[in-house]
């Protein structure tokens, strides 16, 4: 009985709609977990990270991250064609992934939702994580590996393997990499500066920045490395996420001009993240201090924003390629892809990213005489906003674009989900703006829970559409070796 289940839903569809489903649960009773465990109650704070909000960090962390990160490793899976993988790569990259990433999403998800400290509840909800977040290592681990050797064992050449695939490359091993520092801010936070080595480096790195030795440093450093972990792994994900739409969306088949004004975006992002694991190593584990550019007073853009901001540039190229392709390419339900509600519904995502970070950003960061002052409120509100909106619930959103083209979602279920999207992602926008721009009212987020219970709800029409559609192996090659 077991092994027949394994076999069935040992696959990319399966772990989907898992995923998925376990996500939208953890949205769903946040506001109970909330009440019981608040996630803003600053007592929950770190002595090491005291303006880090721990119990936040790791509801988003294990809540929400670690599923949204093996889903796309599931979607490189299937549209990078490392299904077709013999042998005992295969075998390993399916069992790690699929098998483990089972397990792995409600473990995360359970410990996320209750890990208040390391030490509540006798630290069992923290020490569920771990099991959790070793088996999305492995996973990007064994899908980095797949896809350096594909070209080779596929019998294509490295030379013909498409720009897309190059930076999908980089975006992972980017994200690893960021994973990495996550790990000494993790260590700290529950370790401390122990054992002597690690505080002696600590000390010496900040010495020349703060000028003596004591807990600060600790703080200091700490505090710098959770700040990098973060600022690089968002932007190199949502690199990978404009790459993957654009395979998904048919990059072969676009006209030689689309792929050149692609290109030019491509090879931008790359550039980004190469410079951003640069900075951000060197300001996260070293002492190089991220400066201001156009600073006049307290008001300034900060460095490693302009240069992450280049992701959101290079992506520009590759939408206005996307847009151009869409208007001549058929969607699922046979009409244009222009017209298509799913469709259009990521790229009002793909703008709504554009606004709220670079354009309010870069505002609020060339305006700080009133926003570290008089407007301090404002700014804690937006940096929620477009940290929860903008980073996360957006590049979510998309992904789940990405599965449900991937697997062939239409008919009216599709329009439907493409509509409350839309809906859902407008109400947000507006309520987020009025509420951290304007009035700080509480309902307006009130109306910006309505608007993620829309979204929410589309989400579900298109994971019943492929319970509906049935689960087993999406893909012949799955699980053959």
């Amino acid at each position: 009985m077991v092994m027949q289940l394994v076999s069935r839903y040992f696959n990319a569809k399966f772990l989907c709609y898992w995923a998925i489903v376990w996500t939208v649960g953890v949205m769903a009773i946040s506001p109970i977990v909330n009440y019981i465990t608040p996630l803003l109650n600053s007592n929950y704070n770190n002595q090491w990270t005291p303006d880090i909000m721990y119990r936040l960090n790791m509801y988003w962390h294990w809540g929400f991250f670690l599923p949204w990160v093996i889903v796309l490793l599931a979607v490189v899976y299937v549209v990078m064609g490392l299904d077709q993988i013999r042998g005992s790569l295969g075998k390993i990259l399916r069992t790690i992934l699929f098998g483990l990433g089972f397990f792995a999403i409600p473990l995360a998800g359970l410990g996320g939702i209750f890990n208040v400290t390391d030490k509540f509840a006798y630290g069992i909800p923290h020490w569920l994580e771990y099991p959790g977040f070793a088996v999305l290592d492995l996973s990007s681990m064994a899908v980095i590996v797949s896809l350096m050797v594909y070209p080779s064992i596929s019998g294509k050449s490295y030379l013909k393997m498409s720009l897309p695939f190059y930076l999908l490359l980089l975006c992972i091993i980017g994200a690893f990499i960021a994973a990495m520092l996550g790990y000494v801010a993790a260590y700290i936070t529950v370790s401390g500066p122990t054992p002597p080595i690690v505080a002696n480096y600590i000390n010496s790195t900040m010495y020349p920045v703060l000028g003596y030795y004591n807990s600060t440093a600790v703080i200091t450093f700490s505090q710098d490395v959770v700040g990098s972990h973060s600022h690089a792994m968002l932007p190199i994900l949502m690199a990978g996420v404009v790459t993957l739409v654009a395979i998904v969306c048919g990059y072969d088949t676009w006209s030689k001009k689309q792929k050149i004004v692609s290109s030019i975006g491509f090879l931008i992002m790359f550039g980004s993240i190469v410079v951003t694991l640069w900075v951000y190593l060197a300001s996260g584990i070293g002492n190089y201090q991220i400066p201001t550019l156009f600073a006049s007073g307290p008001n300034g853009i900060a460095q490693d924003d302009v240069i992450t901001g280049f992701v959101g540039l290079g992506s520009f190229f590759v939408l206005i390629s996307l847009l151009w392709h869409s208007g001549k390419a058929t969607g699922k339900n046979g009409s244009s892809l222009a017209r298509d509600p799913l469709f259009v519904s990521i790229i009002i995502a793909w703008i709504l990213i554009y606004v709220i970070i670079p354009i309010n950003g870069f505002y609020i960061e060339l305006n700080q005489t009133f926003y570290s002052g008089g407007g301090a409120a404002f700014d804690a509100a937006y940096t929620r906003f477009h940290q929860d909106f903008a980073f996360f619930l957006l590049p979510m959103l998309v992904t789940t674009f990405l599965v449900f083209e991937m697997f062939g979602l239409s008919g009216m279920v599709r329009k439907r989900v493409g509509y409350l999207y839309i809906t859902g992602e407008v109400i947000i926008f507006i309520s987020g703006e009025i509420y951290s721009m304007l009035t700080l009212s509480p309902f307006a987020l009130y109306s910006a829970a309505v608007g993620g219970a829309l979204v929410a709800l589309g989400v579900l029409f298109g994971a019943g559409y492929l319970y509906k559609t049935g689960l087993a192996r999406p893909t012949q090659q799955e699980g053959q070796a």
